[in-house]
Formats: structure tokens, C-alpha cells, sequence
């Protein structure tokens, strides 16, 4: 039958029948990514991602052999039901191909070594026409009021052998808010209700939103006019993304935008790292239910949904891939209030858990779509107490470093890396803190750079004080584009911030903070 099997899927692969080429051809992904195995080492997976498929297909090793692709489950509610997810093992040191959809879909050799170079990016996607800054997407990214398949292009960076994205992949099908109809809920009259997240900054230069209330809104309950939807991901990634996916494997984040009452389904499904294939209890991850249970669409309560109740998160736990020398720890902050603490306990618990992994005192990079640190715009209202020109995030992650490190992280930690706020910003400390990266540029429309310069066209580092207790340099830029590291001895690193055109508009060094207080861990040209 395994022979049979690999006959058929040739055949359709070099012949497909004129039923086939009536119809639109169906849309095919493969893509590798990393993951940490029950023995705490990085395990590669080869991920297909299919339209229209009844079976996997197969993966095709350069030595010859086949590989079988297993099927992960589909969230419920039948909102995925027109692609197929398949994942196998991935070999290390082989250049491979998925043979599906009568398409050949290469991938890169992938090895546990460290990597040479280093892709960062992060808020992809495309928001679409939404009511505050409103932003065309032409469906595949490659335009400048939607770059993201232009950075994926750029040949300087399909040089990486690593691609580190820090969250926020799906923006057109995820807003702030929906209105229900009165056949969904049973009220008298529509009623538009916002969507729960905790707390989401990227429009800095406006009074933030804050729709945490007594009620969990969810995309995905029953009745909403806008579920998780797998035709979103298509367009507002996997297309754009289709020639990263050959060039190198993937670390993934998640981001606010990835939250179960957002696009958390297809997150767990298409992209999560968790899997079976990774052994103990890293399976496949899923959304809990979105609705209350005993709730009927047009027969729903006066009472609003999970009043009273815990809300039907999930947050999940920190994860640590050993390249080589080098690891990198992801921790999922999507649901780390922004300027409220929300979910602080869960937090602590997250820390703490890094906390162990950073014991081994091997050189780190902390992966998160939050940033610990960033300055924004003044935050009006919420209970930040701080009195300066600036305001700061991530409030929740604050709380829970000091709890989990009461001395702050250790030196072996040399960078923290994230994204959500949708500007470029580098942070330098001294040598009282890691340097902070932000990269949230990668697509989405930009906001304003904060802290403003002096002057148009100044690049000094500016001075922020006590941001978080401690003094920093602080440059940023408002300008679409991803960065490229290179990692060095000890955890040390060097990197260029490179624009959708391929302008270098910074350079960065780690070590630039230790020799100058005043100074950035970039500078801007």
C-alpha cells in the first residue's frame, strides 16, 4: 500500500487529470520549525499546509527516502475544514521537498548548530480597512502600503539560516471590536461589543485601549460574524511568507493578535510549535471553548458571557531552543496586560520557569511579543504612576520580572527581542539589563516613533529616565523593514536594521550599552 501510495502521489504530481485543471488550483505551504523535545533538545518538523487535500502528502528526502506526514486536529467549529495541516519529523543536515498538490515544495537543510545569521521580524500582517489608520492589502504583500512580501523577498535576507518572528501574523480578520445581531444573541438590537485582549498599543500616539471589562467577547463564539477564518491566514501570511518558508526554519511567536477570542484557533493549528511529534506533554495545543456552556445562539442569557467566570484562556509555557552555543527562550505574553496588570500570577509562573532554564547560565536571547521595555506615548489613565514625558510597557511583565528576579536577569541573558509596538525601537541599559529590540515593522501600518527627537533628522541616542526603575538610551524610527543578527562568542551579538528597499537605517551591537551608558545598543544612519 506505501508503494501504491507513493506511485499515486508521483503520477498526480508530474500528471495531474483534467478534473484537477478545471478547477482553481488549490494553494500549498511547507515550512520547517523548531521546537524543544521532551529531552529538552531542538527538534526540527517539517509543517505542509494544504487546500482541498483528503490525505498528507509525503516528504521527499535529497538521499531518496519518503517520510509519511501525519495530520494535526482541526479546531472545532469547521472554519478550517478547507486545509489540511500535516507535520513529520525533519531530518538535520538534508535538503528535503513536500510533494503536494501536484507542486514541489523545497526546504532547507536545517542543523542544530548556531546560527550565522539571524532573521527578526515581527507584525506582519495587514490590517485592512479598519476604522483608526486604515491600511490597503492587495493580497499578497507586495506593495509598499503593505511591504511584508517585499522584506520576504529581499535575497540580503533569505541569507539567514534562522527566521525568529515575534508574533502578530494575522491583522485583517482580527479587530477590536464586532457588532452581533439580534438572531445571534436574543437581545432586542445589535449590539457592538470589543473584542478581549489585554491591553494592545499600537496605536501609541491615541489614548490606549483597555477592553478588559466583567464580559470575555470572543471572535470565535458562537454567532460572531467574524471567526478565526483559514482564508485570512492565507493572504495576510502564507502567501506573502511562500519564499521564506524554502530559505530557513522558523521560531515562532505568539502575539496579542494570536489570542483564542482572536485568530488563537488557526494559531494552534497552523503555526504553534506544539506537537505530538516533540513527545511528553509539548502536544498540539487548542483554544478552550468561547462559549459559555448552555448558551444558544438567539436564546443567549441578559447576563454577559463568562460574567463571574474565568475567562477561557491560554497561555502557554516558555519554550527553549539550544542552538549550538546559543539558546533562545520564547514566552508567550499575549495575554501580559499592557498598562493594567492582567494575568500576573500566570506571569510569575512564566518567569519563574525561565528562571530555571537560565540557572544553566548559557548564553540567552528572550523571545517575546510583548516587549519588556518599550516607551511610548504619555499613557493617559491607568495605574502606572509615572509622572515623565514617556510612558512605559509592558506593566504585567514588569511586575512578574521583579518577582521571579529579584536582582534582574542574569548577564548570561544578552538581548530580549519582541515586537507589538509597530515602529522600530532599540533600548540600551548600561550593564544593568539587557539590551531591548523592537521590531514590529515587518508590515502592519507603522505608528509614531516615541521618544520624538529633538529635531528633524537628529540620531542621537535620547536619555530616558528611570524607565522601569533604570536610566536608558533609547533610538527608534518609524520605517517598515526586519533586522538581521549575527550572533557572536558569549552571546554577543551585531545586527543591521534593513528597510522593505533594503536601505541599512541601523546598526547594532550588544556590546555598545557596557561601553557607554548614554549609548544605544543601535544607532541610526
Amino acid at each position: 500500500m506505501v508503494v501504491l501510495r507513493r506511485f499515486l502521489i508521483m503520477l498526480a504530481f508530474v500528471c495531474p487529470c483534467a478534473e484537477a485543471q478545471a478547477q482553481a488550483p488549490a494553494a500549498a505551504f511547507a515550512f520547517v520549525l523548531w521546537g524543544e523535545g521532551a529531552d529538552g533538545q531542538p527538534v526540527a518538523m517539517a509543517r505542509a499546509v494544504v487546500e482541498r487535500a483528503t490525505s498528507c502528502p509525503m516528504l521527499q528526502r535529497a538521499s531518496g527516502a519518503w517520510q509519511e506526514m501525519t495530520p494535526r486536529q482541526r479546531p472545532p467549529g469547521g472554519h478550517f475544514r478547507d486545509v489540511l495541516v500535516c507535520e513529520t519529523l525533519y531530518p538535520f543536515g538534508e535538503a528535503t521537498a513536500v510533494l503536494a498538490g501536484g507542486r514541489r515544495l523545497d526546504l532547507p537543510v536545517v542543523t542544530p548548530a548556531t546560527p550565522r545569521r539571524v532573521l527578526l521580524m515581527g507584525d506582519s500582517g495587514c490590517r485592512g480597512e479598519a476604522e483608526h489608520k486604515p491600511q490597503p492589502c492587495t493580497g499578497d504583500g507586495f506593495t509598499k502600503v503593505w511591504p511584508f512580501g517585499m522584506i520576504a523577498e529581499d535575497e540580503k535576507r533569505s541569507a539567514a539560516d534562522l527566521i525568529v518572528h515575534v508574533g502578530d501574523y494575522n491583522y485583517r480578520n482580527t479587530p477590536r471590536g464586532m457588532v452581533l445581531s439580534p438572531r445571534a444573541t436574543g437581545y432586542p438590537r445589535p449590539i457592538s461589543v470589543k473584542v478581549y485582549d489585554t491591553g494592545d498599543l499600537d496605536d501609541e500616539d491615541d489614548v490606549p485601549e483597555d477592553p478588559i471589562g466583567p464580559a470575555y467577547w470572543s471572535q470565535n463564539m458562537q454567532g460572531s460574524p467574524i471567526p478565526d477564518v483559514w482564508s485570512a491566514w492565507r493572504e495576510d501570511f502564507f502567501v506573502p511568507a511562500t519564499r521564506l518558508m524554502k530559505t530557513a526554519p522558523w521560531l515562532l511567536v505568539r502575539g496579542n493578535h494570536e489570542l483564542c477570542s482572536r485568530a488563537g484557533p488557526g494559531w494552534f493549528y497552523l503555526l504553534d510549535p506544539g506537537s505530538a511529534l516533540l513527545g511528553g506533554a509539548r502536544n498540539q495545543d487548542h483554544c478552550p471553548p468561547q462559549t459559555p456552556a448552555g448558551w444558544r445562539p438567539g436564546a443567549w442569557p441578559s447576563a454577559q458571557p463568562f460574567d463571574g467566570r474565568p475567562f477561557p484562556v491560554r497561555i502557554t509555557p516558555p519554550m527553549r531552543l539550544k542552538l549550538g552555543d546559543l539558546d533562545l527562550i520564547s514566552i508567550d505574553s499575549a495575554d501580559a496586560g499592557d498598562v493594567y496588570l492582567y494575568n500576573l500570577d500566570s506571569y510569575v509562573d512564566q518567569f519563574r520557569q525561565v528562571a530555571a532554564i537560565l540557572g544553566e547560565r548559557r548564553p540567552t536571547w528572550l523571545i517575546t511579543h510583548r516587549p519588556f521595555w518599550g516607551v511610548v506615548n504619555k499613557i493617559h489613565g491607568g495605574p502606572t504612576g509615572h509622572h515623565e514625558p514617556y510612558g512605559f510597557i509592558n506593566l504585567t511583565e514588569q511586575q512578574a520580572l521583579k518577582a521571579a528576579f529579584p536582582n534582574g536577569l542574569p548577564a548570561n541573558v544578552t538581548a530580549v527581542m519582541s515586537g507589538h509596538m509597530h515602529r522600530f525601537q532599540a533600548i540600551g541599559f548600561g550593564d544593568r539589563r539587557p539590551p531591548q529590540l523592537i521590531v514590529g515593522t515587518a508590515g502592519i501600518v507603522l505608528s509614531h516613533n516615541h521618544p520624538v527627537p529633538p529635531s528633524p533628522g537628529d540620531r542621537q541616542a535620547i536619555q530616558v529616565p528611570k524607565l522601569d526603575g533604570i536610566d536608558a538610551a533609547v533610538v527608534g524610527v518609524m520605517d517598515h523593514g526586519a533586522m538581521l543578527l549575527e550572533p557572536g562568542r558569549s552571546g554577543a551579538w551585531t545586527g543591521t536594521m534593513v528597510s522593505e528597499t533594503g536601505r541599512v537605517f541601523a546598526t547594532c551591537d550588544s556590546a555598545w550599552p557596557r561601553e557607554n551608558r548614554r549609548q544605544s545598543v543601535c544607532r541610526l544612519r
